[in-house]
């Protein structure tokens, strides 16, 4: 059985943090704590969950922007932060990233094209005539215009921009692209426009994608399994049709009741929690989430404020980190 494209493995990323003065003690952030994920080629896996759980660290973690405190990113069975040479180059073709903000991700002294045709520089592989002529095809590719080659980033609008963006992620021909929030910075109308790119090329490409967002109706769209992130731990993980229909964790439930209705008048009850999130540097004992679940006034047990749930199946292809949630 051949390896996944992408496997985290007990994956923690902690961060040394002051709190105070220069003369307070270090405090250790953790602000990923033993994610294990599995993304298979061609896959679509989105990761969700509120603003500071860890997602974008995720992220960084996956592309090398960020090396693991513990635990392992796996690249087809390769772990990602030990590879040394020629197999650390050819890991880092296989995966890309596209920010959030495609205006700061761009140089602004340089040509779109300038920008596109960088990874192809550092990676030396193709001649530069090749590389020309791949750069043209990438734009091609992501519906830029060929006239827009010599423009810089301020001379275009913010779909084109993050088109370039998308393109020059494209253009070492990745097997996994990692997508960080790609949408948030955009109109609504160019919003659907870059999602519909991404699952075209998905389609075309055979890509997978690692699609992190706080909009679930986006992640909806693009992916085939979701992951649910709080405070730096997956809480569950289920595909993307039974997460939508029937989530089980509190934390699930309450984030799908802020989703808009498709129809007028079909909304469910808004879930609305309490108080913000915990912080990082002091989580709450037991279940993380347990300050804030609504589920424990009509079932409260006191094994919420002791125990940290672990990740338990909850039937097929699905698991669940939760006290309250009963079996299928």
């Amino acid at each position: 059985m051949s390896a996944p494209l992408l496997e985290l493995r007990d994956l923690h990323v902690r961060f040394a943090a002051r709190r105070g003065g220069w003369f307070e003690p270090r405090r250790e952030l953790h602000a990923v704590r033993g994610v294990d994920l599995r993304l298979e080629r061609g896959g679509a896996l989105g990761l969700v969950g509120e603003s500071g759980c860890g997602k974008s660290t995720v992220a960084r973690a996956v592309v090398g922007l960020q090396r693991p405190s513990s635990g392992g990113v796996f690249i087809e069975g390769l772990e990602r932060a030990s590879a040394r040479g020629a197999r650390a180059r050819e890991l880092r073709r296989r995966v890309s990233i596209v920010f959030q903000d495609p205006y700061s991700s761009l140089d602004p002294r340089l040509p779109v094209s300038a920008s596109v045709l960088e990874p192809l520089a550092i990676d030396g592989r193709l001649r530069p005539r090749a590389r020309r002529m791949r750069v043209l095809a990438t734009f091609e590719a992501v519906g830029l215009d060929a006239a827009l080659y010599h423009r810089y980033p301020h001379e275009l609008s913010g779909g084109q921009r993050q088109r370039v963006a998308i393109a020059r992620a494209l253009v070492l021909e990745p097997a996994l692209l990692v997508c960080d929030e790609p949408t948030s910075a955009l109109d609504l109308s160019v919003r659907a426009q870059i999602v519909n790119l991404l699952d075209e090329l998905r389609a075309r490409f055979g890509l997978a994608l690692l699609f992190i967002s706080h909009d679930l109706a986006v992640v909806r769209r693009l992916a085939d399994e979701i992951a649910v992130m709080y405070l730096g731990r997956v809480v569950e993980r289920a595909p993307a049709q039974q997460l939508f229909d029937a989530p089980r964790h509190p934390y699930s439930k309450a984030l799908l009741s802020a989703v808009l209705a498709p129809r007028p008048g079909a909304h469910e009850e808004r879930i609305v929690l309490a108080g913000e999130p915990p912080s990082p540097l002091a989580p709450p004992t037991g279940c993380a989430f347990h300050p804030r679940c609504f589920a424990r006034e009509r079932v409260a047990q006191d094994r919420c404020e002791r125990e940290s749930p672990e990740l338990s199946a909850r039937g097929a292809q699905r698991v669940c980190a939760c006290h309250l949630t009963d079996a299928p």
